[in-house]
């Protein structure tokens, strides 16, 4: 009788470990291998519109900002997608603002090709959960990519200049 709860033991203790070191994976491996689901539970979708007929109103860009990606909240063309195209008119004026989601620093800037930050378009960064920046910028065609300098892999999306015309 003794080895049989030696064994049932075991057996559970082993369960357990596998079980654990799933969840562990799951948590750390985040999005499927595909990449075709969104990481963040907030986001509904990978694809936002980037028809710039829905971009040429747009003058305010919203975020909100989870260490698995931005999740777009306005204009209505990246509403509930993460990492979205931004379609932007060369030459105009934007106010982008965000919103930290999980107490993780987090920061917006535009990249140029090079990895570069493009006019010094960055904010400072926050770690407070509710707390938003703001960031007033231009839209110049040497911008490549919006993203998070601290998670820079997971928080960052791709830019598209169009003209006015």
């Amino acid at each position: 009788m003794a080895s049989h709860d030696i064994d049932r033991r075991t057996v559970l203790a082993g369960v357990g470990s596998t079980l654990s070191a799933v969840a562990v994976a799951g948590c750390l491996g985040g999005d499927d291998e595909d990449g075709d689901e969104p990481v963040v539970d907030a986001a509904e979708s990978l694809e936002g519109e980037t028809d710039p007929d829905a971009w040429r109103d747009v003058d305010e860009i919203r975020f909100d900002g989870h260490v698995g990606g931005w999740v777009g909240v306005y204009p209505p063309a990246i509403d509930r997608v993460e990492n979205p195209t931004l379609v932007l008119v060369d030459g105009r004026e934007y106010e982008l603002t965000w919103e930290n989601m999980d107490g993780v620093h987090h920061n917006v800037a535009f990249w140029d090709d090079d990895r570069e930050v493009v006019d010094e378009y960055s904010t400072d960064g926050n770690e407070i959960v509710g707390e938003t920046e703001t960031l007033v910028f231009e839209a110049t065609p040497e911008m490549e990519t919006y993203r998070c300098e601290y998670q820079q892999e997971r928080q960052r999306g791709d830019v598209i200049v169009i003209d006015e015309s």
